[in-house]
């Protein structure tokens, strides 16, 4: 094979691999989970991506967050954040089903801290819900407004936050 040909050829293949690594995630990943959360500020709200790494079976990981605030009233003061951090999970039993439990452990590094829910209750479902100071999942009206959605794990956008 002529020299430049397989140098084209090794081109493209480490550009075929290079593009394939920015669209895949790097490891498992335990679940991927999005949804829109209130801000305490009229006409806005904050779009959150949670990624949880790890195995099926994992108990605990690190997970990635992309947050991004948006404006209903077109203002251009939108924000992005990329957080990190640890994530562990508790088997708890809700009205007799079995859940997890989520504990998030890093958030108050990012964007709006303070809005950020840390404890969830994973539904038999797949949907996040805060905890209540009672233990059990928050399913009041301002507790739904929290809630995070999974995405199902052939979805084009799995795993990516």
């Amino acid at each position: 094979m002529h020299s430049g040909l397989r140098r084209f050829l090794l081109g493209q293949i480490g550009l075929f691999l290079g593009l394939a690594s920015c669209t895949d995630p790097t490891g498992p990943v335990f679940g991927d989970w999005y949804g829109y959360q209130p801000l305490p500020v009229p006409q806005a709200q904050i779009s959150v991506e949670l990624v949880l790494d790890g195995p099926l079976t994992a108990d605990h990981g690190g997970f990635r967050m992309h947050t991004q605030t948006m404006w209903t009233n077109g203002s251009p003061l939108n924000e992005s954040d990329f957080l990190t951090g640890t994530w562990e999970i508790h088997p708890v039993t809700i009205q007799g089903q079995p859940c997890h439990r989520l504990i998030l452990h890093g958030l108050d590094t990012g964007m709006h801290h303070a809005t950020l829910v840390t404890d969830y209750i994973e539904l038999p479902n797949g949907v996040l819900v805060p905890t209540a100071a009672n233990g059990q999942p928050d399913l009041s009206p301002g507790g739904l407004t929290y809630r995070l959605a999974p995405r199902k794990r052939d979805s084009f956008g799995y795993g990516r936050a």
